[in-house]
């Protein structure tokens, strides 16, 4: 068995911890447009996404939503049957996402907010 030098060693962690920090930004694209987003007086609403039937129908219904002007990011959760959007309300309407996603098979509608009561 051999034993690796120093700067092989080195070189090999810095290439390790290259590639870690690149996949964690990679899988977290929108974060900061987010952030800029919601500073920029956009919305938050919630919709609730009847017929998805697999695991793969959220990619069907995230894309429909992204594509209306105005939205800056659909997060679809197959197991809770809803679509979290943020979108601009001056470039996009609640109704116009609700039909992008409707149009793709995916009948949406706006999630009542609930009022929690205080005892």
């Amino acid at each position: 068995m051999k034993i690796l030098s120093t700067p092989l060693l080195l070189a090999t962690a810095l290439i390790l911890a290259t590639s870690v920090t690149s996949t964690y930004t990679t899988a977290m694209p929108h974060a900061d447009e987010t952030h800029q987003a919601a500073a920029q007086g956009m919305t938050t609403k919630v919709f609730s996404i009847d017929k998805m039937t697999c695991k793969m129908c959220h990619i069907t219904v995230r894309k429909a939503m992204e594509n209306v002007d105005g939205v800056v990011k659909a997060t679809v959760d197959y197991d809770t049957k809803t679509a979290t959007v943020l979108f601009d309300p001056k470039k996009a309407s609640i109704e116009a996402i609700a039909l992008a996603s409707t149009n793709s098979g995916y009948p949406a509608t706006i999630k009542p907010t609930t009022v929690k009561k205080a005892q």
